[in-house]
């Protein structure tokens, strides 16, 4: 027998109205209601022409896109690598930045489902589990789906070969680039004279240092703001946005590469 919204209506303890805004994503309706109404849906698998890829051979040429936060340093290089082959495909973006909130990330997920957007692109931690479209993670390893990641280990050998024996220091600030590296980092294996100073997500002080020491600031490509004299360790937003995007666009279109995992190397780059 066929679910039909009044169905979906009586489950859920609405009218078909309330129903039908939800599919819609009418922003008036609260959190608590729209998650009601969509676990309904999935239960009773319900689905409307709006949202039912099943039925139709069209797509929206649409993905969405999950960040904590729009401002942080990384976000406009990363969405340039993005939009840059996803608009190869005639595919655009809908941007939602969720502040960490757990029911503000699930809403906007549900909104999105009702635009019937293709894909999903995760940055603010694990997909939602039941997105029900393809997604993938980017900034950690996704047990059982697609991610990219940075090589964070690749990172910590590139700077204990740069150091040669000198002390290491990590100083991070609240939202570093490398979260963890320190544990990958050689202990107290100070050989001769100098330090390295590695400052990730802060900027170094201003006093002098021991022409013996190096100063490493993790950062973009595009940051402006780091020393002259400092070694940079790059963080690949760009490279991120794009690999992320063929990823989602070959697991869209059941075709192409889709490895599980995929890891982008960081770069060490000199002043000089």
């Amino acid at each position: 027998m066929r679910v039909t919204m009044s169905d979906v209506a009586r489950a859920a303890q609405v009218n078909k109205a309330t129903v039908s805004r939800v599919l819609r994503g009418d922003p008036r309706i609260s959190p608590a209601t729209s998650e009601k109404v969509w676990a309904a849906v999935k239960e009773l698998g319900y689905r409307p022409d709006a949202i039912a890829r099943g039925l139709s051979s069209s797509s929206s040429d649409t993905v969405g896109v999950f960040l904590r936060d729009i401002s942080s340093p990384w976000a406009g290089e990363y969405l340039a690598g993005l939009e840059r082959v996803l608009s190869r495909h005639g595919i655009e973006f809908i941007l939602r930045a969720t502040g960490g909130d757990p029911q503000q990330r699930r809403n906007a997920m549900f909104r999105l489902l009702s635009r019937r957007v293709d894909g999903f692109v995760w940055l603010d931690g694990e997909p939602e589990p039941d997105a029900g479209i393809p997604s993938i993670a980017v900034g950690r390893t996704r047990a059982g789906g697609v991610s990219v990641s940075v090589d964070i280990g690749s990172a910590a050998s590139q700077l204990t070969r740069l150091a040669e024996g000198r002390k290491i220091e990590v100083f991070q600030g609240e939202n570093p680039f490398f979260p963890g590296i320190q544990a990958l980092l050689p202990g107290d294996t100070k050989r001769g004279g100098g330090s390295v100073s590695i400052f990730d997500g802060l900027l170094p002080p201003r006093n002098g240092s021991s022409p013996e020491d190096i100063t490493v600031v993790c950062a973009t490509r595009r940051c402006p703001a780091v020393p002259s004299g400092a070694w940079k360790l790059y963080w690949p937003a760009f490279e991120l946005g794009t690999l992320s995007a063929r990823l989602l666009l070959n697991t869209i279109q059941g075709k192409g590469v889709r490895p599980g995992a995929v890891t982008v190397l960081p770069v060490l780059s000199s002043p000089f």
